[in-house]
């Protein structure tokens, strides 16, 4: 354990100095993160010993909400959006999540014990966060480079889904993108992290491949749908911003 906590400490000193000898004027966000990021791992230790006894798997289900909850209120600081974003955003998690989630526990494609589903629970939920902030990011930027185009057809009578169709289209491509170059280097250049815990544990290669195949697969699948919903929640508000010059 001595040399994990020196690695640790190893490679944060090394991010900061990067970033001071880079000028990025990111000392405090990255201090702030270090420490967010090691009070909550070990928080979520102590909450991991308790989950992990739990019986009945379907806990994961409001285990998963309060993750999706807590996804939606850290990807609220970059979508920039005003009221009910959260709601919006935690909707647009946590349906994809449940609905990726919940045939893989009844298939029984990984082990129906909470030691099994709620990590790839996470792994949801985490990649549905990252779809959703990459997608309305993407949205907004869309929705500013077309305003022109969008008021044009919306003036000639065109619904909003014509209007902004190319926008959205582009937002969701870029938020499945990063998980479709995870898929395309899958074996060659990736190893996950489901996949590489496993061959940690002893778990033959063959079955921790299964494993993983699954969840990437399931991954893919949430996020486009992840995108897709944060996108039609949210492009409204997108067109609305751009038109009234609200860009920060």
């Amino acid at each position: 354990m001595t040399g994990s906590y020196i690695a640790i400490a190893g490679f944060f000193l090394f991010t900061v100095f990067a970033a001071s000898r880079l000028e990025l004027n990111m000392n405090r966000s990255i201090s702030f993160a270090a420490l967010r990021s090691v009070v909550q791992m070990f928080l979520m230790g102590l909450v991991l010993e308790y989950i992990f006894r739990l019986e009945n798997v379907w806990h994961v289900i409001y285990f998963a909400a309060f993750m999706s909850f807590f996804a939606a209120y850290t990807a609220k600081g970059r979508s920039r959006t005003e009221s009910g974003h959260i709601v919006r955003g935690f909707l647009s998690i946590y349906i994809p999540s449940m609905l990726g989630l919940l045939p893989v526990i009844f298939s029984g494609a990984v082990p129906v014990q909470m030691n099994a589903v709620l990590p790839v629970a996470g792994m949801v939920v985490g990649n549905c966060m990252n779809a959703h902030s990459i997608s309305v990011d993407r949205l907004r930027a869309e929705c500013k480079a077309n305003l022109s185009s969008i008021q044009g057809m919306l003036a000639l009578g065109l619904t909003m889904d014509t209007a902004a169709k190319d926008s959205v289209v582009a937002a969701v491509r870029a938020g499945v993108t990063p998980v479709m170059n995870n898929i395309a280097s899958l074996g060659v250049v990736l190893l996950p992290g489901l996949a590489a815990g496993l061959l940690m544990a002893g778990v033959s290669p063959m079955k921790a491949i299964v494993y993983q195949l699954v969840v990437m697969y399931m991954i893919f699948a949430v996020n486009i749908l992840t995108s897709y919903l944060a996108c039609r929640m949210f492009r409204n508000d997108m067109v609305m911003a751009a038109a009234t010059g609200d860009h920060e």
